[in-house]
């Protein structure tokens, strides 16, 4: 007689990976504003069977850099969802958007700045993208502007790069578009998003991989992995 195999418990990343897309999109939030700054937190999050939420995060420059930051968390209550989009928003005033908007601004911005020589945070590329739908007709195109008004790439010099950092970027926009084709600016310290682009950092050390090896998932998670759905053992 075969040993019965028990069913695979996914870690939250390849949760994320693998799973994200076949769950609803339960609410998305933007800054209000981002169309005016050029700089979009994005917040999209989807619900799990058990009721819980997933969602994901990302700080989309679209002046220049794309997808700066992002960050995510799993498998949560709403309680906790509510009280994060709380927080976020005593920095700034989050407005609920449509999934449409949310998809277009964080594509847009990823686009440009591919085009000018500028990769998206590596967490997007592992992880959190994966919480968008794919990129293809089914998904009506918005116009999202982006770069200066003249259309240019225009980099902001915010307090939590350095001069290296500054530097690096300065000689890719010099290398891909050339001098006099994007425009400089240094900011001082209240830079709208900074403080949370350094906490996004912090949380990132929250969601190492190792702290997942072996594919140990929260107990409110295993307790959503003992009772799936029929057809799909995860979902």
């Amino acid at each position: 007689m075969a040993k019965k195999q028990n069913p695979q418990i996914l870690s939250p990343e390849n949760y994320i990976r693998q799973r994200a897309r076949n769950m609803p999109i339960f609410k998305c939030y933007v800054n209000d504003g981002w169309d005016e700054g050029g700089l979009a937190q994005v917040t999209v999050s989807r619900c799990h069977v058990n009721g819980n939420i997933t969602f994901c995060s990302y700080l989309v420059d679209l002046h220049c850099l794309g997808i700066k930051d992002t960050l995510f968390d799993f498998n949560i209550p709403k309680g906790l969802f509510d009280e994060f989009i709380e927080e976020m928003s005593q920095e700034f005033e989050l407005i609920e958007c449509d999934y449409v908007l949310a998809h277009n601004i964080i594509y847009a911005g990823w686009e440009f700045a591919a085009e000018i020589g500028f990769k998206p945070h590596k967490d997007f590329l592992s992880t959190t993208q994966y919480m968008l739908e794919e990129d293809n007709d089914t998904i009506p195109l918005l116009q999202i502007n982006c770069g200066d008004t003249d259309g240019k790439p225009l980099y902001i010099h915010g307090p939590f790069e350095d001069e290296a950092m500054a530097n690096r970027i300065i000689n890719t926009l010099e290398k891909n578009v050339g001098a006099g084709n994007y425009h400089y600016i240094v900011l001082g310290e209240d830079l709208l998003f900074d403080d949370w682009d350094e906490e996004a950092d912090e949380e990132d050390d929250d969601y190492d991989d190792d702290e997942y090896e072996g594919d140990v998932p929260s107990e409110d998670w295993e307790e959503d992995a003992e009772n799936p759905p029929l057809g799909d053992e995860n979902r």
